[in-house]
């Protein structure tokens, strides 16, 4: 049957324990050590991100606040242009109404002295109207 021969099973053990001693130091060792050195520079990567995302955070949030005091500066200066232009607005009108009311005083004291003139010319003239007015009864 089956004959097991000592020198041939001590043989393959020891090329076994041989074996598995040379996987041992030029595999499974160096490849242990990549999987460690990748999974600790996994972590280092999560924690970089973890911290520069805290950074962008903190920037966002200055970004925001600088915005907000930039659109409030922006408000307050377009209030004060509006409130500049109203004012000047306001006094333009006021020049341009006093403007009128003193070429208005103007029209009715020449319209005064043209009425005194008129009413001097029809007096001066008057017998002649009456003249005329007489002349024109008759022809009728």
């Amino acid at each position: 049957m089956l004959d097991i021969s000592l020198g041939l099973l001590l043989f393959v053990a020891a090329l076994f324990l041989a074996l598995v001693y040379l996987l041992n130091n030029m595999l499974y060792q160096p490849l242990l050590a990549f999987m460690d050195k990748r999974e600790k520079s996994i972590q280092d990567d999560l924690a970089t991100s973890d911290q520069n995302s805290e950074e962008i955070e903190a920037a966002m949030t200055e970004a925001n606040d600088k915005i907000s005091v930039a659109k409030s500066e922006a408000a307050k200066i377009r209030e004060e242009a509006m409130s500049k232009a109203k004012e000047a607005a306001a006094s333009k009108i006021e020049e341009s109404k006093s403007a009128l009311e003193s070429q208005y005083s103007a029209f009715v004291d020449q319209l005064a002295k043209d009425k005194v003139s008129l009413k001097e010319s029809i007096s001066a003239n008057l017998s002649s109207y009456q003249d005329g007015i007489q002349a024109k009864i008759k022809n009728i």
